[in-house]
């Protein structure tokens, strides 16, 4: 009842709290991360070229929908097999590319709320 306040419902508000709730020092700070995954990063992240490119490339292996719990697992071992990154090479640019944070939920649970078009949207 307390995340309708804040403005979060619908079917996607207990798997939100349960992707977020870790994450959060007051209950208000939930409203910061319905907000990113709703409009993505506040500011337009900043990556290097290489980065850039690799996220380019990794854009570009997302699965298409419908999604399954294994998504994210899914997609980044699609990404290291076409990369060769792994560790925080491959992470740390999805995490700020999808979130504009170095850090924050797992993006296994961030991912299927976000959907394909909302990961997509925020392609650099």
């Amino acid at each position: 009842d307390r995340l309708i306040v804040l403005g979060v419902s619908g079917e996607q508000a207990e798997p939100f709290w349960l992707a977020v709730r870790g994450n959060l020092d007051r209950l208000a700070d939930a409203v910061n991360w319905w907000r990113i995954l709703r409009e993505g990063p506040q500011e337009k992240p900043q990556f290097s070229d290489d980065d850039r490119d690799f996220l380019r490339q990794a854009f570009d292996l997302l699965p298409e929908e419908p999604w399954t719990a294994t998504i994210w697992k899914d997609w980044t071992g699609k990404i290291r097999e076409a990369t060769g990154r792994k560790g925080k090479a491959l992470f740390m640019p999805l995490r700020t590319a999808l979130t504009g944070l170095p850090s924050g939920p797992e993006l296994a649970d961030l991912l299927p709320l976000m959907g394909r078009e909302g990961t997509l949207a925020r392609r650099p």
